[in-house]
Parts: structure tokens; C-alpha cells; sequence
């Protein structure tokens, strides 16, 4: 019989599903979970301060660039590399469907270096380096931006993995990028089209070569000023040869997940918790 735990969520996003979502989903495999408005455990995050009323275990997650608020709680789950026993690195990027399947063999052909150009999908425009990048890159080829900000297709891209998959390079920057004050800030928006293999362009978290492969993408630390990067983006645009030897190579270094980063050993984190 599985042990029964009284969870519940407090401060997420918009939209946020108690009982469907990364950590329930996970707890329900090893405990019969109860969703109450009077936890033992509650998980809290930063879109509010509703968590301050709860008198119980505090667990707090976070996908945005906000370091682990360890004085209102117990335990973490952040970006952050802290050498702290009570917090996991757990990137935001483990939170969507591909991540796992990123070290499987890649099928790459030639009729990928002949998709149209370049995209972006945003709907925060509150990053002024990404949007002037945008703009700068515009200039030697079209970008399409199917997001809500900076549109210039006539329309809202309802799947965004169909639509990046269309295109040979999606723009991948962080929201603040323009605020490395935490090392280690690494969301969604570099793997996902890695999972459909279009190269991403990225500017974000410096130590992004820590979990994916810096060769396999267009990586702003390399050229230290986005003139070079966009030099090089051009080059790659116009040799289809290179372009695919970079899209043949692995997403991951040495196409190895991090320990880190193991199922198994987040759920051992997780499962620690609750004993």
C-alpha cells in the first residue's frame, strides 16, 4: 500500500494544474497523493506570496531567473548550482516533453539545409538585446516571428515545435538575458528545437555548455559581440554543407545526460522529501 502525503500548490502560473503536472505526476507513481487545502507539503513558487499563510513543509520550484528563497523553506528545486543539501538543480527544460530524447540517433537529411530561414516565437518583449538582435538579423534575410510579440506572419502560432521545425535556425534567447547575475538560468527555449531539429541561437545562461553541446548550436559566449554571431549564422545559411555537420552533431556532451539530470535521481530528491 502506498504511503498517503497531503500536498498542495501555491504562487504558479497561470493556468497551473494541481494534479497534472511535473511533481504530482511523479509523486503519484511512489504515493497516493492528496491535494488539501491543509498540506503537510506544499509546493510554492514566485507569481504571488500566498505560500507565507501555509504552516507546513515548504518546497519551493521556480522557472524564472529568481534564486531559491531558502529562508522561507525546506527545500528547492531551482537553476541554481548551489552547494546546498537542500535544493536540486532542476532546469525548466525538464519540464517539457523531448529533453530524454534528445541522445537518440539523429536522422538528418539534405532537405533540412533548404528550409526557409530563420524564426522566432516570443510574447515577452521586455528583453531589449533579443529584440534589437531580431531586428539586426532581419536585415540579411526575413526572421518570421510567430509569437504575439514582434509578429510579422498574420497570425499566432498555435504549435510551436511544427513551426520552428520549418525553419533552418529559431531564435532561442532567454527572456533577461541582459541579467547574468545567476549563472545556471536555463529554460525551455534552447531544446525545443533542438527536438525538431532546428538550430537554436542562443543568448542566456554563460554555462550553457555545461548541459547542452556548444558545438550543435549558435551560442552567443562564442563571439562575445552579435555582429560576429550574426556573420556566422549567415556563413552557415549559405553553406549547406556546414550547416548540416553542425546539425549532425550531438545536442548533449558526449550525448550523455547528466546525473543531474536522470529521472532516477530526481525522483530519489523528490521521494527524500516525503520519507
Amino acid at each position: 500500500m502506498k504511503k498517503k502525503i497531503k500536498i498542495d500548490f501555491s504562487d504558479f502560473w497561470g493556468g497551473f494544474n494541481k494534479t497534472d503536472n511535473y511533481f504530482y505526476n511523479l509523486l503519484k507513481e511512489e504515493f497516493d497523493v492528496e491535494i488539501s487545502d491543509k498540506p503537510d507539503y506544499l509546493f510554492f513558487s514566485v507569481f504571488g506570496n500566498h505560500h507565507q499563510s501555509y504552516r507546513c513543509t515548504k518546497i519551493f520550484y521556480t522557472g524564472e531567473n529568481i534564486a531559491p528563497t531558502l529562508g522561507y523553506c525546506q527545500w528547492s528545486f531551482s537553476f541554481d548550482y548551489l552547494n546546498d543539501p537542500r535544493n536540486y538543480r532542476l532546469p525548466h527544460y525538464l519540464l517539457y516533453d523531448g529533453y530524454y530524447e534528445l541522445i537518440r540517433p539523429k536522422v538528418i537529411d539534405e532537405s533540412l539545409a533548404k528550409r526557409k530561414f530563420c524564426n522566432f516565437v516570443a510574447s515577452n518583449g521586455n528583453c531589449s538585446e533579443r529584440n534589437t538582435f531580431v531586428q539586426q538579423l532581419s536585415k540579411y534575410k526575413k526572421v518570421d516571428s510567430g509569437g504575439r510579440w514582434m509578429n510579422n506572419i498574420g497570425y499566432i502560432v498555435d504549435d510551436k515545435l511544427k513551426f520552428q521545425s520549418e525553419y533552418k535556425f529559431s531564435i532561442a534567447f532567454e527572456n533577461n538575458a541582459y541579467r547574468p547575475q545567476h549563472p545556471g538560468y536555463t529554460t525551455e527555449k534552447i531544446m525545443q528545437p533542438m527536438t525538431v531539429n532546428s538550430i537554436p541561437v542562443y543568448w542566456g545562461n554563460p554555462l550553457i555548455g555545461k548541459e547542452f553541446n556548444t558545438k550543435s548550436f549558435i551560442n552567443f559566449y562564442d563571439f562575445g559581440y552579435t555582429g560576429n554571431m550574426i556573420e556566422y549564422i549567415i556563413e552557415l545559411d549559405n553553406n549547406d554543407d556546414k550547416y548540416l555537420e553542425m546539425l549532425k552533431t550531438d545536442w548533449l556532451p558526449g550525448n550523455i545526460i547528466p546525473e543531474e539530470n536522470k529521472l532516477d535521481n530526481i525522483k530519489s530528491f523528490l521521494y527524500k522529501i516525503f520519507e
